[in-house]
């Protein structure tokens, strides 16, 4: 990733990276706002279209948790939302063990089509998310 990609990122957003075949993977945990609930978290699932960093989809998430008292403990930013399917993204896998391992009660988006726009892909991750114990929320626009 180039350095100009990483100034992209807001200061507050820590990083860490993996590796896949296409190159980097960026996941980006966030500290939980100190005026949350600590009994509920979520897992913030972005999808970056093209080279911006979905800064607006990332505050609506934020705003949206934060007004249920939510804390977040991982924003993912996944560069391959767009293209593949949800079970060949290693990120959205990532978010869905966070469910599991019980750091996160819910994956929030900013849309449904973040996830898939195909009704039948999407169906199929959210009976996952809900076999591991969690919902998707999308972040309802106000």
């Amino acid at each position: 990733m180039s350095a100009t990609a990483k100034r992209d990122i807001p200061k507050r957003v820590q990083r860490f990276l993996a590796e896949d075949d296409d190159g980097p993977l960026v996941a980006e945990p966030v500290s939980a706002p100190t005026t949350t609930l600590p009994n509920f978290h979520v897992v913030v699932y972005l999808a970056k279209p093209g080279t911006a960093f979905p800064e607006r989809e990332m505050r609506d998430c934020e705003r949206y948790a934060d007004t249920f008292g939510w804390g977040i403990t991982l924003t993912v930013v996944d560069e391959h939302a767009n293209d593949r399917s949800p079970e060949e993204r290693p990120l959205l896998k990532a978010a869905l063990q966070n469910l599991k391992d019980r750091k996160a009660g819910a994956i929030l988006v900013p849309s449904r089509a973040t996830i898939t726009p195909i009704d039948g892909e999407y169906n199929e991750f959210a009976g996952a998310v809900e076999k591991a114990g969690g919902f998707i929320q999308v972040a309802a626009r106000r």
